[in-house]
């Protein structure tokens, strides 16, 4: 696999080398700068190629988020912070995770298969393009056109820009993004249950306070998106 070049700006040293030891468990992760604020690594994100940034929010001078709207073409980015508030201006940044502190290996590595898939995508010399029909979705990769039957979606989930289309059989990308492929879909087939994650209604197979099952997946349920579950689920009774 092909290193990832990543860079740290943590201005606590401890969370910073927490970050540094978990991420030490990645072959293909070569950490090639580590910086307390924003400002001392403004000179080295501008004249580096980098895959993976980890950015706190919360510095002194300017906060991560502000930084991040500073480029016209900001790296990728996974937000680390210990204020929750902020994830929904880490997504209009078009962060690819935002990581609570104390982070959790399993939680950071959910962070990084989502990296390799957005690296994935944009290694690929391939424009992906889509054509809605009432029951199915025509998924073009490349010379390859592919018939996918809406009713065998299990979830869609975000990609920065990107859409991933999840069946029981196989994984597409699509240049949509989740809002844009949820307005093409038919009403109420699909429902949105989290900032990143979308389902198919038919599959849910269970609801959890923080998690929703779909087939023999569990995925995460915004909490501002629960009500929407409940009501769901009451209807149905």
């Amino acid at each position: 696999m092909k290193l990832l070049n990543c860079v740290i700006i943590e201005d606590n040293p401890v969370d910073r080398l927490v970050l540094e030891e978990y991420l030490s468990k990645y072959s293909f992760i070569n950490i090639t700068a580590k910086f307390p604020n924003p400002v001392e690594s403004l000179e080295y994100l501008k004249t580096h190629i980098i895959n993976i940034l980890f950015l706190d929010v919360d510095m002194p001078v300017i906060n991560g988020i502000d930084f991040l709207k500073t480029f016209p073409d900001p790296p990728p980015c996974i937000m680390v912070t210990a204020h929750p508030e902020y994830a929904i201006d880490a997504f209009e940044v078009q962060a690819i995770d935002y990581l609570l502190k104390p982070v959790k290996p399993e939680r950071l590595d959910v962070a990084i298969q989502r990296t390799l898939e957005l690296q994935e995508i944009k290694s690929k010399a391939v424009q992906y393009s889509m054509h809605f029909e009432n029951d199915f979705l025509m998924i073009k990769e490349g010379t390859v056109l592919n018939k996918v039957n809406i009713a065998d979606i299990l979830y869609l989930e975000a990609l920065t820009n990107y859409t991933k289309v999840v069946t029981m059989h196989k994984k597409y990308i699509t240049l949509n993004n989740l809002k844009s492929f949820l307005d093409n879909l038919p009403p109420k087939r699909f429902l949105r249950i989290h900032r990143s994650y979308a389902v198919a209604v038919d599959k849910i197979r269970g609801v959890y306070k923080n998690e929703l099952q779909i087939v023999e997946q569990r995925l995460p349920l915004g909490k501002t998106y629960r009500q929407e579950i409940k009501k769901l689920f009451t209807e149905s009774n």
